[in-house]
């Protein structure tokens, strides 16, 4: 059950509506998961700063993911997700900043009990 989650300092009026489900399939294809399997969130409103700005936007952002994540895949990940990012919600790639966190399924539950 990958899921990506999203900080945000822009207004709620400033995100898509349908922006987490937009994301989806691109999270998808980078990721190599069926799209069924994930989960994302973005809250907006966030009080942020970068470098001691913060009337600039940006967002924090991390991916969790069992497994489909290492060195080659999250290049790619970071790469397409910063442009649909930028593209979407207008954040500029040096202000949008993602950790990748690969977990293991016992770390991990749905349905009340857990992957493994």
């Amino acid at each position: 059950m990958p899921c990506l989650k999203i900080l945000t300092n822009l207004s709620s009026s400033n995100v898509p509506s349908d922006f987490v489900n937009n994301i989806i399939p691109l999270l998808s294809k980078v990721v190599n998961k069926p799209p069924q399997k994930f989960t994302c969130i973005i809250s907006s409103d966030c009080q942020l700063s970068f470098g001691g700005n913060s009337s600039e936007p940006g967002a924090v952002a991390s991916l969790e993911s069992i497994g489909h994540l290492g060195p080659k895949e999250n290049k790619l990940i970071a790469k397409e997700v910063t442009e649909f990012v930028q593209k979407e919600l207008g954040i500029p790639s040096s202000r949008f900043f993602l950790s990748f966190y690969d977990l293991q399924p016992n770390n991990v539950a749905i349905k009340g009990d857990t992957v493994a």
